[in-house]
């Protein structure tokens, strides 16, 4: 017990004011007699004085509310211990479900969570964080070692990538203070330098290898029914090469399969040819010797057999126009116009214009010089995108070429060229939010019998028309078609959610696992299914496992707020405290009613008794 205003003891003083007062009262004796005549020697008697202090319970009633008052007045408060808040953040990643020592990395975390709860001190709360969604697991902090062991239990690995100080800095945001310690339970190395004293970082698996599938281009139909298939890209994450498989199966039945050699670190594209009448939801599968995390060997895709976007095109240049034409003209399937389409709708636009083009699905941007000489240049390309599919790594190839800096360039640079010692990029690949743009910094016009130039055309014409109606983990599912009402969503897990669909249009938020996502309403309507992929490099590279912790700050950092302030008078580290003084308070005027009932007894007089 602590006195905020101890002052307030001062009143003590007023005890020795009591026992005089006492005294007093002792020394004047008072006798009732009915005549004073046989008294009178005892009257001229010199009264002696008492020695010492004759007291009853009225007395120590008295004393007690004097010390109360002084001790209400002096404010005493209680400090209550101290509680330790845990903050845990547990890494529920995709990575966590590589395979380590007979189980995953996950279970391992978990094991290891709940020896750490079982050790916990008994004012210990406990705050659980994930990282793959970054949430709470439970509302508020607990010390309830029955009700975390349960939500440990109950959490399960996503298919999502993690960052770790995004779930601490979440953490801390809800705590609106900073913790009085952090555990780090993860497969992620510790951040290089010394750890604070408040963090323990707890890592579970190791390195281990993976191949596993990067990316995925579903290529329809373009000149004939024939010609679809699919490009899966490979990246080895190991440090030796790995033989790698991947099969392409639709309702139980396998219809194309493509193999290679990857090197060490390494990344290739796999092409699948698909038969006329494979279409529909179609199954990629990779298999690999030695790989450790199942997640990334699959895909799911939707494939159509015809052409899906319109072409339209636009150019400034009489010359670029006739060419593209030409050769669309030579792919029967493929439909160009020179206007959009009305009623508007997703088309791909062929154009050498720089102006945005927000209606436009997919655009294939050309750059020319102003110059229409061609320049001999060596062509080389990179490997590892679908655009260069059949084009030779290294040649030479004549066009008129765009050296200067021009436009603004963004993507992945598919065709380098080799001109006077200079690296220039001459075609460009972007995707930004399901949005695809080919730009060509050359003029193809007046050499449309060049190999290399019109594969180059074609490849990227079949990019760009390929349209998968697949999302990645995490995006949000806009699902259309539905009538209004209850729709059940089957997960790819096997659990199953109830959404409200409003005006037959649903956006399904809840996309933690890859695989295909299953929408039915209670109406009948059509089953409407999207798949759901899983293409994330971080989180499959299982041996250069990067650390996503940073260095983090008082408490306050998400909402913008300095630290707390601790409460005045309050000691540091000290826990919350209680005020005392209302409770005194409280005593004290019972002690005092107790004392007015005994004084009025006291002094009321006795009835007498007569005889009759």
């Amino acid at each position: 017990m602590h006195l905020l205003s101890p002052l307030g003891l001062l009143g003590l003083l007023s005890l020795p004011v009591l026992l005089w007062l006492w005294r007093l009262s002792a020394a004047r004796r008072h006798v009732h007699v009915p005549s004073l005549i046989p008294f009178e020697h005892l009257l001229r008697r010199q009264p002696r004085r008492r020695t010492r202090l004759v007291v009853n319970g009225l007395f120590w009633l008295q004393l007690a509310a004097l010390a109360g008052l002084a001790l209400a007045l002096a404010q005493p408060v209680v400090f209550q211990r101290q509680a330790n808040t845990i903050l845990i953040v547990l890494d529920t990643s995709a990575s966590m479900g590589a395979r380590w020592k007979g189980s995953t990395a996950f279970e391992h975390a978990r094991r290891a969570l709940l020896e750490r709860i079982e050790r916990k001190g008994l004012t210990d709360q406990l705050f659980l964080m994930t990282t793959a969604p970054a949430a709470p697991v439970l509302p508020s902090p607990t010390g309830d070692a029955d009700a975390l062991r349960r939500a440990v239990r109950a959490i399960q690995a996503t298919h999502l990538g993690g960052n770790l100080s995004t779930a601490a800095h979440v953490g801390r945001s809800l705590l609106r203070a900073a913790p009085d310690k952090t555990w780090v339970v993860t497969d992620e190395t510790s951040p290089p330098g010394q750890l604070p004293d408040d963090v323990r970082w707890l890592r579970v698996g190791g390195p281990s290898p993976n191949v596993a599938i990067v990316g995925l281009d579903a290529q329809g139909a373009l000149c004939t029914p024939a010609d679809a298939r699919i490009v899966v890209t490979v990246q080895n994450f190991s440090n030796e090469p790995a033989q790698v498989t991947v099969t392409a199966t639709t309702q139980s039945r396998q219809v194309a399969s493509a193999g290679a050699d990857v090197a060490a670190r390494a990344r290739t594209a796999l092409s699948l040819a698909l038969p006329q009448e494979a279409a529909g939801a179609l199954d990629l599968a990779l298999k690999a010797h030695g790989d450790m995390l199942e997640v990334d060997n699959h895909a799911w895709l939707d494939l159509q057999q015809s052409a899906s976007l319109p072409i339209v095109v636009q150019a400034r240049r009489s010359s670029l126009t006739e060419v593209v034409s030409a050769w669309l003209g030579a792919c029967q399937a493929a439909r160009w116009v020179s206007a959009a389409p009305t009623p508007a709708g997703p088309y791909l636009l062929m154009t050498d214009d720089e102006s945005d083009q927000p209606a436009a699905a997919a655009i294939m941007r050309f750059s020319p010089p102003p110059s229409q000489e061609p320049v001999p240049v060596h062509w080389v390309v990179s490997a590892d995108h679908p655009i260069s599919s059949y084009l030779a790594p290294l040649e030479v190839v004549a066009a008129p070429v765009n050296l200067s800096s021009g436009p603004t360039l963004s993507g992945t640079p598919v065709v380098f060229g080799l001109i006077r010692g200079r690296r220039v990029p001459l075609v460009m690949a972007d995707e930004q939010d399901g949005r695809r743009l080919v730009r060509m910094l050359f003029d193809p016009s007046g050499h449309r019998d060049s190999t290399p130039i019109i594969l180059t055309f074609f490849n990227s014409l079949r990019w760009l028309m390929g349209h998968a109606q697949t999302a990645l983990a995490g995006e949000p599912l806009t699902v259309a078609g539905l009538k209004p009402g209850a729709v059940r969503v089957q997960r790819p897990d096997g659990s199953t959610d109830l959404v409200e669909a409003e005006g037959g249009l649903i956006r399904y938020q809840a996309t933690t696992v890859a695989g295909r996502y299953r929408f039915r309403d209670s109406h009948g309507s059509p089953e409407a299914a999207v798949a759901v992929n899983f293409f994330n490099p971080l989180e499959s590279d299982l041996i250069d496992r990067g650390s996503t912790w940073r260095a983090v700050q008082a408490a306050g950092i998400l909402t913008g707020s300095t630290s707390p302030k601790p409460i005045a008078h309050q000691r540091p580290g000290a826990g919350p405290l209680y005020p005392l003084a209302s409770l005194v308070m409280m005593v004290l005027l019972f002690l005092l009613v107790i004392e007015w009932r005994l004084y009025s007894a006291k002094s009321s007089p006795k009835s007498e008794v007569r005889s009759p």
